[in-house]
This record gives structure tokens, sequence and C-alpha cells, in this order.
């Protein structure tokens, strides 16, 4: 099984391109994504990459800065370099599924949904009845 769940922020805005497959032209979507390590303050950034209909998300949903979580495959390739003849390696993750990983701020909100008001009940709760409705 080959599985890596991460949270994080997109460190930049994604970048989507149009590729030719076997199966015709799709979309990729590739974005660094800091994700800080667990109980320290350090950070480190993981490169991802998206295609199909997760890169058609990533392209109208996601922007720098919005926290997100993701599962997906993790790749390492190797690269040699055909000059010098020294192999280097590059990690990135081929994403599966995204969630957001937080909520968005009332500025963001561009539908002008407002929650509604606390409704208030119609009629009095005798005292002794309002302390035991603990859902209250």
């Amino acid at each position: 099984m080959n599985t890596i769940v991460l949270m994080g922020r997109l460190a930049r805005d994604p970048e989507t391109k149009l590729t030719s497959t076997q199966k015709g032209q799709t979309k990729v979507s590739r974005f660094p994504l800091v994700v800080k390590r667990n109980r320290t303050s350090k950070a480190f950034v993981v490169m991802i990459t998206a295609y199909g209909n997760n890169a058609e998300f990533v392209e109208k949903y996601l922007e720098k800065g919005i926290k997100i979580a993701l599962s997906g495959e993790l790749v390492i390739s190797q690269i040699k370099d055909e000059q010098t003849g020294t192999a280097s390696y590059y990690t990135e993750v081929i994403m599966d599924n995204v969630e957001f990983a937080e909520a968005k701020t009332k500025k963001e909100e561009s539908d002008g949904f407002q929650p509604a008001e606390k409704r208030k009940i119609p009629f009095d709760i005798p005292e002794e009845l309002e302390q035991e409705m603990p859902f209250r």
C-alpha cells in the first residue's frame, strides 16, 4: 500500500496545464504544499500533482494560503544528470482526494450567505425545565 495523508497550506497558486495522454487531453495541476512538522515549529514543502477531475477542482477552488488535507500516492523518481552522471531524487505526491481544512472567513464569502439568527422561542419555559435541558 502506498498512501500518504498530508495537511498544509498552498505556498503559491496552482499551475494548471493541458497534457496529451493515450486517452486524449487531460488537465494537470501542480502546487507546493507547506506541511508543518509534528511537535516542532519547522515545516517542509511537498510538490503535489493532480490529474483529471482533481486538477479541475484544484484549478477552480484552490489558491495560495488555503489550508487543505489531502491523500495520495508518494512517488520518488530518480533523475540522472547527463553531464555529470550523478543521480538526484525528486519526491512528489499524486493527489487522490482533497478536502478543505478550515472554513472561509466572512470576507471571503462571496455568495451572500448569512447564518440564520438564533431563534427565539415564542413561549416561556418554566425555570425548572430550562435547567433540565442540556442541549440549550
